[in-house]
């Protein structure tokens, strides 16, 4: 019988001013973000000029211990109570907190806190302190409406649902999956396991605007049906689970171009990709709700259409 992990759902702005830098540093990844290059921008010229060229050269890799580091804090209401935690907590204890969770370890923990407490330190002065504060407010109201359906809707399903088609399998030595809402890396979702814990920041893609609007959910949906091979992969997979390598074989297509074609199926939520344990898909499924889902999306755009006329 398979063992079903618990589900916790957290929502912090420590996790949002991480999630926020890690957005504006990396430049491969933010190509798929829905904020894009005009956000960048306009981000850029709130900056002193020195801490953006300092920026431009980053290459910041320690989202997931600061994130398991978010997750532990006793003192995270606030990004300020958070940062003033991650100073005074000696570099032994931060070694301590990571160990039963992390398998490597950089034996320079003291540099790199330092260095990232500069960054977020700095990052949230200039940056996420002016942010919208209606975007938090969605994130906590998200967070909150998840929360109250633990305990009625089975964990995985919950997963499914907040990250729109990950499935994380269960498996006798995950105890856990934690949920953040996030919103600048949206419609990403940033997933790591560790030993007997899983943590998801998942997308709050319409934080930022005031009532829900459904192109956002519609127009990668419709364009991921527009193309052929699309669905084809999309027919494979309602009849049966596929990995990447089945995929390929079956559309006779570079794997690089079936992982770009799959990676956009899922995002627009119309395939699941399956995780057992570690972060890398192990296969993909049809998430059959998409069907149901693309008329009531559509019929909601066109009225939205017809109450702003």
């Amino acid at each position: 019988m398979k063992n079903y992990y618990s589900m916790k759902i957290e929502c912090s702005a420590a996790y949002e001013c991480i999630m926020s830098l890690y957005a504006y540093i990396h430049e491969k990844e933010r190509k798929h973000f829905q904020l894009g290059s005009e956000w960048k921008k306009e981000t850029t010229r709130m900056l002193p000029d020195a801490f953006a060229r300092e920026l431009e050269d980053q290459r910041w890799e320690v989202l997931h211990r600061l994130v398991l580091l978010v997750a532990q804090s006793p003192k995270k209401q606030t990004v300020e109570d958070f940062l003033v935690w991650l100073e005074e907590i000696p570099a032994g204890e931060i070694y301590e907190r990571l160990a039963p969770w992390v398998d490597t370890i950089p034996l320079n923990l003291g540099e790199i806190r330092d260095h990232s407490l500069s960054l977020l330190t700095r990052w949230n002065e200039h940056y996420f302190s002016k942010l919208e504060p209606q975007i938090m407010k969605r994130l906590e109201q998200s967070a909150r409406q998840l929360a109250a359906q633990i305990g009625h809707t089975p964990a995985m399903e919950l997963v499914d649902q907040a990250t729109n088609g990950i499935w994380i399998e269960p498996m006798a030595d995950l105890q856990q999956v934690v949920l953040i809402p996030q919103y600048h890396c949206a419609p990403t979702s940033v997933l790591d396991f560790y030993r007997g814990m899983a943590t998801c920041l998942y997308p709050v893609g319409d934080a930022a605007r005031e009532h829900s609007e459904p192109l956002l959910e519609l127009l990668p949906l419709t364009q991921c049906l527009a193309d052929e091979k699309r669905l084809l992969l999309l027919r494979l997979l309602a009849k049966k689970t596929c990995t990447l390598s089945e995929l390929q074989q079956h559309v006779g297509l570079a794997k690089s171009t079936v992982h770009h074609h799959v990676t956009a199926l899922r995002r627009a939520g119309l395939i699941r990709a399956h995780y057992v344990g570690t972060t890398t898909i192990s296969y993909y499924s049809l998430r059959e709700s998409f069907v149901d889902r693309l008329p009531v999306l559509l019929r909601s755009f066109l009225e939205s259409g017809e109450r702003a006329e």
